[in-house]
Formats: structure tokens, sequence, C-alpha cells
């Protein structure tokens, strides 16, 4: 029977496998079929680490969402800036600034089209789109007892940690 620090010791070790991205899956399975538990305890255990995974993945995505507002704050500060000086620039008709380190021009940006009435545009210019399937109507129709030709329902089965 091992001793509960070398159980700790191994998942620690795995936990470390997990959190390099390089290494291939086959080797940290290969790592969880070491441990040499009861099936029950280990899976048991298997399902912390999931949760303390979990737990990592729900923190990085809260750290995402986080840095996207504040890039999404730079940006406008940035067109902002830029507005800024492009209007005050423009009120005194000066067209180039040549300092140290940089060099602001007002210039001409590429030609763009802009659609004044949608429906007024001809047909030639148009691109056609494919179809889109409605699947979550398709399921409804399904489980009411609509014979939906082309389509079944399908039902798996996954693992669920509570």
């Amino acid at each position: 029977m091992s001793k509960l620090y070398e159980i700790s010791d191994r998942y620690k070790n795995i936990q470390e496998l997990l959190d390099n991205p390089d290494l291939p899956e086959a080797d940290i399975l290969q790592a969880l079929n070491k441990i040499d538990e009861e099936f029950d305890t280990k899976a048991e255990n298997i399902a912390k680490l999931i949760s303390s995974l979990n737990a990592d993945v729900d923190g990085m995505t809260k750290e995402i969402k986080r840095l996207q507002s504040r890039k999404s704050v730079q940006e406008h500060r940035v067109d902002g800036l830029k507005c800024y000086i492009y209007g005050h620039m423009k009120a005194i008709n000066k067209r180039k600034i040549k300092g140290k380190l940089f060099t602001l021009s007002i210039q001409k940006n590429s030609p763009s089209v802009n659609i004044l009435d949608e429906g007024a545009i001809p047909g030639q210019y148009k691109i056609p789109q494919p179809p889109k399937l409605d699947k979550k109507a398709i399921l409804t129709d399904l489980k009411q007892g609509v014979e939906v030709n082309g389509a079944e329902i399908k039902q798996g089965t996954s693992l669920r940690i509570r």
C-alpha cells in the first residue's frame, strides 16, 4: 500500500504533465496508468484533478475577458487620440508634422464603397448564399414525432462529474 505523500506526489507530477501543452496525451495516459490504486479511488482522484483543471480554465476565461475589455478601452483611447490630432491638424490646415520619432500626415484613404440603398443594387453584385439548416427546429419537430427526411435524433453518453 502506497503512503499518502507518495500518492500526492504522483498526482502532483501528473498535474505538472498536464500543464505542459507540448507533451503528447499518450504520455499523460501512461503516467495515469502507472498509478497503482483501486479503480474507484483512482477515478475519484482523477475527478479531483479534473475539478482543479476546470478551476484553472474558469480563471483563464475571466482573465481573457478582463484583458479583452482592457484591450477595447485602449483601442478606443488610440482612436480618440488620433481623432484629436486629426481634428486639430485639419483646423489649422496642417497636412504634415515631421517630428524626431514620428511623422504625422493627413492623407487620403483607399477608395471604398458606401451602400445607400441595398435593395437598389443590381443582382449581378449580390453573392448567393447556401441555405443553412435550422437544427433547433429539426430537433423540436423530431421530438414531437414529425418525420424529417435525412435527420434523426442522436443521443450519446458522456462522463458527468458532480
